[in-house]
């Protein structure tokens, strides 16, 4: 059976002869075996050589490409609509929240989880939006009635009246934390997404401060644990990352450091501290946006633009040294539907596969190193580990091939081949694959 030829839709199949990087070696494979197995698990993985495939079982030539862990966005919108958030005014902005469709918006999250599919991303964890619409997609893609990748979704993020991402239900003090944690659980939320900052996307808010007081957090995560949900901070000022940390959420998204002058980046060794001690894990959602990748059609870089990069230049050191002390650190996108707020630009759900190349090209990560940060390491940091993120006998078959080497060049990411979810082809060249086709 060639590459090229038509892949059961249930059952086993061994891929044979790609270059295998599983996530558990340290080198790959240079030509490996994967067995899948008729429940969609990992039966056996290994050099050619090593592995038996049983008679009958159909073989997927794959020479010449690469086979990796389905990749793991782990900060998405699917759902959130950009339009509503690129406007100056309050007022505009509850206007257009009030005018929302909630409707076209679950058709636009469905379309944007096949798209980040099709590009290799087997899971991805939705990061707040208006409402609860996007766990019917989750249950919908659980049951077989649609063809998706794997959702974690939290549902409304946990903000204040008129905070970051404020959709019309603000909470305030311990109690009505405690009690909106409460709630979420209740509306079977995978995870509780908490604003501890403002951000730069909703009118108004601050994002030099933190939204929360320490206690405030506090309860938050001891509440969540208690009902076994974890918790992800929005933190991008720095005293709110050391408020999250301190009070052991258990993933900071963006930790962009910003000072008291939100054009300055101010680090904090003490936060470090307490992410280390609490064995906390830093979500770098990086939004590739087109002038960080010259040459591609998306021109110069603007004087903010050009003021963004110098940022992230200042940052890229200061996440290696988190990584030196220990810390977990995985990327998102911040994937959402619509333009950038006072921009042409949207962070699109394909892009994960750019994320990658900046936090190597940029960043100076090795290949491998960025690979496990959307595959092996973010798995763990999301207690998914037992399931995904490696290639290893048992686990969930959630697999990408790829024509190229993408530890020679980590362009290769983007040139997705097949997409396997479940030991089940799902996407092919960029298109979902239906079952049966």
């Amino acid at each position: 059976m060639s590459s090229k030829a038509a892949c059961p839709d249930k059952g086993p199949l061994a891929i044979v002869g790609s270059q295998l990087i599983d996530g558990v070696r340290s080198t790959p494979v240079p030509s490996g075996v994967v067995l899948i197995g008729s429940e969609g698990r990992v039966v056996a993985t290994g050099p050619f050589d090593e592995v038996t495939i049983p008679e009958g079982v159909p073989r997927l030539d794959a020479s010449g490409m690469t086979l990796l862990p389905g990749l793991i966005d782990a900060h998405v919108h699917l759902a959130y609509d950009k339009t509503i958030y690129s406007v100056c005014s309050t007022e505009d902005y509850q206007a257009r929240l009030r005018a929302r469709n909630a409707e076209r918006e679950l058709v636009q999250a469905a379309h944007h989880a096949q798209l980040a599919l099709a590009a290799g991303v087997t899971t991805v964890r939705d990061c707040g939006a208006n409402d609860f619409s996007i766990l019917a997609l989750r249950d919908a893609i659980n049951a077989g009635e649609f063809i998706g990748p794997r959702i974690l979704a939290s549902g409304r993020p946990i903000t204040t009246t008129a905070g970051h991402g404020y959709s019309g239900w603000g909470v305030e003090g311990v109690d009505e934390v405690r009690k909106a944690v409460r709630f979420l659980a209740g509306q079977r939320v995978d995870f509780i997404k908490f604003m501890a900052s403002g951000g730069t996307t909703t009118p108004r808010t601050n994002i030099t401060r933190s939204q929360y007081r320490l206690e405030e957090v506090q309860v938050a995560v001891q509440e969540a644990h208690r009902l076994g949900l974890q918790v992800a901070a929005h933190a991008i000022s720095t005293d709110s990352i050391r408020f999250a940390a301190e009070a052991g959420v258990d993933t900071i998204e963006h930790g962009s450091w910003i000072g008291s002058d939100p054009r300055t980046t101010v680090t904090d060794e003490t936060a470090v501290d307490w992410i280390v001690k609490n064995g906390v894990h830093v979500d770098h959602a990086i939004i590739p946006r087109p002038y960080q990748f010259p040459g591609e059609g998306g021109g110069p870089p603007s004087a903010e633009e050009e003021w963004w990069l110098s940022m992230l230049k200042v940052r890229w050191p200061f996440l290696h040294h988190m990584r030196e002390r220990g810390v977990s650190v995985f990327l998102g996108t911040d994937a959402c539907f619509g333009p950038w707020p006072g921009t042409a630009f949207w962070p699109r759900f394909q892009d994960l596969a750019r994320a990658i190349e900046i936090i190597v090209q940029q960043a100076g990560f090795a290949p491998m190193q960025a690979i496990s940060m959307v595959t092996s390491e973010v798995a763990r940091a999301l207690r998914l580990d037992r399931e995904i993120g490696t290639i290893e006998p048992g686990k969930r078959a959630d697999l990408i091939l790829v024509a190229q080497d993408p530890l020679k060049e980590i362009r290769a990411l983007r040139e997705v081949e097949m997409v396997f979810r479940d030991g089940r082809l799902v996407a092919r060249k960029g298109q979902v694959v239906l079952a049966g086709s």
